[in-house]
Parts: structure tokens; C-alpha cells; sequence
């Protein structure tokens, strides 16, 4: 006969049946708490990183906004002098109201309010372009002058450079800090390389940044201003003949590079006016990428794409990359070569 395992049960005395979980359903329950533990993992891991991709494509616009902004909106003082000055009659080719060259007559970044660098950076040394190299960024050179006496937060009045630093101190403008005079400001953008530290992936990599070189630290080199900028593609408006209004007027007929902008001018000046001077708009296309690799692993065989600045349809990733990549473009009206009075 079988025996059954009892127990005394300690109120009544008597004899009770032992109960537990047989060794099957001890498996059962660690599998299915395993189960639900990988479904919450699972559901952490990938909520996390939509989170990384949504904050990454944020920041991504966010960049994309301020560097245009920063640009442009340099873009639409360049060439700027006061009205209210009379003209430098110890001078004879300087009027005041009018932009002229006070930094350096011998470069010719300085000579008009914009000037551009195709494929290269501003070189502080040398005061001019680096050579050109394919495929490379352009950068772009603003000058102008500001007045203090419009007050430091107004737009005219702000004569600081674009890092910050009072241009008071450049050489150029020792004379006319003494006189209360109109103060030349120049700023250069290009893009540096510079190494930022990212969070998330907790290791250092090298990005691309936009960077300024202002004439407050002419000694000094170009500062980052906002990292993951990797290519700035610069196009300028340039008009046809001498800008008369009965015929095309001022707007610009084609867009070009800053090479071929210089190549225009080797034809002299049309109407009075260099080929710089002629710009009158801006079109400025940057790249910007995500810090972290916020993009989630590619199915083999699957092929993703973006638009740069400098192909008509779009281009395919860098095979492993798992950056996000995004263009942005804008156009700006340079004011004062609208001007009848350059």
C-alpha cells in the first residue's frame, strides 16, 4: 500500500496533508519571471534610445538654427558704416558713411564687407585664404563698423566681435576710440575640429565646429561656437551689369562660389562696383550631426540616405555610421550692397 505524508496539525491534533510546489512548477514560475524581466529590459533599451534619437534630432535643429542665425545675421550688417558721420576730408579716398578698407590696404578680405573663402579657412597669419581643397568647407569673412553711441544692445551698437571680445582693442580702432569714431569690426567663420565629450557613449571624439576668429584677438586662432558642424557650403547672389533698376536691378542673376566670384573680378568693376560688391544675398548650406550615435543598428542590405549641401540627390550614409545627419540652408539679403551709396 502506498503511504501518504502527513503532518500533525497542531490545533486539531490531527493528522494533515503536506502542501508545496512540485519541482515543475518552481521552473515554470523562474521562466516566466525570467520572461518578464527581458520584456521590461527590452522595453527600458529601446524607450532609452527613442529617447537619445528625439533628443539627438532636437539638438540637431537646434545647432542648425543658431549657426544659421549666428551667420546671417553678420551677413546682414556687412558693409555697414553710419550715416550721421560726415565725410574724412584728411583722407581722400575714406568718407565716412561709407565702408572702406581701415584694416589692411594690401588684402582684399577687408577691401568690401564680404568676402568668402572657397574650400578653405580664414588664415589669421597670413590675413587671407588658405589654399583651396576640394570638397573641404568654405568660410566666410564680415566686416563692418559699429557705433557704441548706439548703445552696446542694440544691433549697431554692439562693438564686440563674434566671440565676445570688445574690438576696441585691434590696432585699427585705437584712433577712433579716441575720436568717439565708428569702430571696424571683422569677423571670420569657418569650420575647426575640436574634441567633445560625450555623455552618453562616455569617450572623447572629434567633431567639426563652427568657429569665429574675430578682430577683438587678431593674435589669437579661430574659437569653436557650436560643435557638430560638418561642412558649410557658401554660394553668393551676384547681379549683372550695374545694377539699374530699368534693367535686372539688384537681384542676383546667379549663385556663385567664392572662386568664382574672384574670377569675375579679374574682369574689373561694372557700373563702379567689384564683383564682391555686387552680392547682394547669401546662401549659406550647413551639415550638422548628432555627438552620439543615437541611430539604431541598420537591417543588412538596408540602405540609408541624406541630403548634403553639395549633391542634387541624396547620399548615402557612411557605411557603419550610425550618426544622424541633417542640412540646413538659408538665404540672406546683404543690406548695404543694396545701397546706392557704396
Amino acid at each position: 500500500m502506498q503511504r501518504q505524508l502527513t503532518a500533525l496539525d497542531k490545533k486539531s491534533g490531527r493528522a494533515s496533508r503536506q502542501r508545496g510546489m512540485t519541482l515543475v512548477e518552481l521552473m515554470v514560475g523562474l521562466v516566466i519571471g525570467i520572461v518578464l524581466s527581458l520584456a521590461a529590459a527590452a522595453l527600458y533599451l529601446a524607450t532609452r534610445e527613442a529617447s537619445r534619437t528625439t533628443q539627438s534630432i532636437s539638438d540637431i535643429n537646434e545647432t542648425g538654427k543658431i549657426a544659421l542665425e549666428m551667420i546671417g545675421r553678420e551677413v546682414q550688417k556687412a558693409g555697414f558704416y553710419p550715416a550721421q558721420y560726415g565725410q574724412d576730408t584728411t583722407t581722400a579716398d575714406q568718407f565716412y558713411g561709407v565702408y572702406y578698407n581701415a584694416k589692411d590696404s594690401t588684402k582684399v578680405a577687408f577691401n568690401t564687407g564680404l568676402f568668402g573663402c572657397a574650400g578653405a579657412n580664414y588664415n589669421p597669419a597670413t590675413k587671407a585664404c588658405d589654399a583651396t581643397v576640394a570638397g573641404q568647407p568654405d568660410s566666410i569673412i564680415v566686416n563692418y563698423f559699429a557705433t557704441p553711441e548706439f548703445g552696446a544692445d542694440s544691433l549697431l551698437g554692439n562693438a564686440n566681435d563674434c566671440n565676445r571680445l570688445p574690438v576696441s582693442g585691434d590696432a585699427v580702432n585705437a584712433a577712433s576710440v579716441a575720436a568717439s569714431q565708428p569702430l571696424y569690426v571683422s569677423n571670420r567663420f569657418g569650420i575647426v575640429n575640436t574634441d567633445s565629450y560625450v555623455d552618453s557613449d562616455k569617450n572623447t571624439v572629434t567633431v567639426n565646429s563652427l568657429g569665429c576668429h574675430g578682430n577683438g584677438d587678431e593674435a589669437g586662432s579661430a574659437q569653436p561656437a557650436l560643435e557638430g558642424i560638418e561642412d558649410m557650403v557658401i554660394r553668393y547672389g551676384i547681379y549683372a551689369g550695374d545694377g539699374d533698376a530699368a534693367a535686372a536691378g539688384k537681384s542676383p542673376t546667379s549663385f556663385m562660389t567664392a572662386t568664382e566670384v574672384n574670377q569675375v573680378d579679374v574682369a574689373g568693376p561694372v557700373g563702379g562696383r567689384t564683383a564682391w560688391q555686387r552680392v547682394t544675398a547669401v546662401s549659406i548650406c550647413i551639415v550638422v550631426r548628432s555627438l552620439a550615435n543615437s541611430r539604431q543598428e541598420d537591417k543588412a542590405g538596408d540602405v540609408r540616405t541624406y541630403r548634403n549641401c553639395r549633391d542634387a540627390d541624396p547620399v548615402e550614409l557612411p557605411a557603419g555610421s550610425r550618426y544622424i545627419y541633417k542640412s540646413f540652408e538659408r538665404v540672406y539679403a546683404v543690406r548695404n550692397n543694396l545701397s546706392d551709396n557704396l
